[in-house]
């Protein structure tokens, strides 16, 4: 199996699993006790915390282990449900279903919710999130790279349009940053960030295991033992927490020594699907604008091939790909974030997301594209 489904979940590193085992053989005791074993695995969290703080360039005092990205972007937008002043909840049209549904959630329980589309290149413009923005607006939430495009979003930009309206109230502004961990550069400390999350298993670490980054404590709706600062009470997976720092420094090289590497993999991967008679790049803009993407995220269409069809004909002949978020409960749900980009539904529902990794080669991608170029020609005939 050639697996080009890094998006949704990545292969974990030996060296992370290995870590992981010696971890919770030897720091057994709970960090909470005030025992021997208790203050040893305490410090070793507070060793790990540390360590992650350094990849993400920020202070180890803001970051909080979770199970993954969506309880981290659930945690954030759970906190406005302690909040009496009900406001407006600003949500880009391509978020994850983990921000986008609980954001929905909140529309129920009084809150207003505005959603900001981006243009046909995915990108969303300052000057379109600023005329959404008004003095009872609480949160804006968009995130760093698209899950299924691979669009990075101009975060700087969003964020300092946000801090240029604000007056005497702030407005908490959260990003999604699970894509962007591993994937392309990042520092938080130069990004105004309120809070962002991150998840272990998109960069080779363990599942179940993730990252909330907090400039300012959030008042939680969890309660029970305090730990994590209050904000994520429960004994901490300890094991996990040893996976992703190792995971995240692994991910960390691979951005400052390999991006290069994937760019051109990537380029690859573009010149043959154009190479094949009615496929479409998702958004159509991205061969002129590469540097607005992640090289390690690819969205095609081949309309009217359902992309169901595709994954599963790849699947047989033993490609491994998607048709976007895995995350996506439903068909309606599938195609919310292309549709937002102007993507009309026939091409949205025929579309296929291609992800590479660090472990991909060269030989994979030209595999890959031999037989797809066979397939599309056998099943298209078929639908067609």
């Amino acid at each position: 199996m050639i697996y080009l489904d890094w998006a949704a979940t990545t292969p974990p590193l030996e060296d992370v699993l290995k870590e992981m085992t010696l971890t919770a053989g030897e720091y057994f005791g709970n960090p909470s006790s005030i025992h021997s074993e208790g203050r040893k695995s305490h410090e070793k969290l507070e060793e790990i915390r540390t360590r992650c703080a350094a990849v993400l360039d920020c202070s180890s005092e803001n970051l909080i282990f979770t199970s993954g990205g969506s309880e981290s972007n659930n945690l954030i937008l759970s906190t406005l449900l302690t909040r009496r002043d009900k406001g407006r909840i600003i949500v880009s049209g391509i978020e994850h279903p983990a921000v986008w549904d609980p954001a929905q959630a909140l529309g129920k329980q009084g809150w207003e919710i505005k959603t900001v589309k981006p243009a046909a290149n995915g990108l969303i413009s300052p000057k379109k999130l600023e005329k959404l923005l008004t003095p009872d607006t609480k949160m804006v939430l968009i995130m760093g790279v698209h899950n299924e495009t691979g669009v990075i979003q101009p975060l700087k930009e969003l964020i300092r349009c946000v801090r240029d309206f604000e007056t005497g109230r702030p407005i908490h502004f959260h990003s999604d940053l699970v894509q962007s961990l591993g994937k392309i550069p990042l520092s938080l400390r130069d990004l105004d960030l309120d809070s962002a999350s991150f998840a272990a298993h998109k960069i080779q670490g363990p599942r179940g295991i993730g990252l909330l980054y907090q400039k300012k404590p959030l008042a939680g709706l969890y309660t029970g033992g305090g730990q994590e600062r209050g904000i994520r009470p429960g004994t901490e997976n300890l094991a996990a927490a040893a996976g992703m720092c190792l995971a995240m420094e692994r991910a960390k090289k691979v951005v400052e020594d390999h991006l290069e590497e994937a760019s051109q993999r990537m380029q690859m991967l573009i010149t043959g699907i154009n190479e094949i008679k009615g496929a479409r790049i998702l958004p159509e803009s991205r061969p002129e604008n590469p540097a607005d993407f992640s090289p390690w995220i690819l969205n095609v269409s081949f309309p009217p091939l359902p992309g169901e069809v595709l994954v599963r004909v790849m699947d047989e002949s033993g490609f491994a790909v998607s048709t976007g978020s895995a995350c996506s409960s439903n068909k309606k749900s599938r195609t919310r974030a292309l549709e937002a980009m102007g993507i009309d539904h026939k091409t949205a529902f025929s579309s296929i997301r291609i992800s590479q990794g660090p472990a991909t080669t060269d030989d994979e991608i030209r595999n890959f594209l031999k037989t797809l170029k066979e397939q599309i020609g056998i099943v298209g005939r078929a639908v067609g």
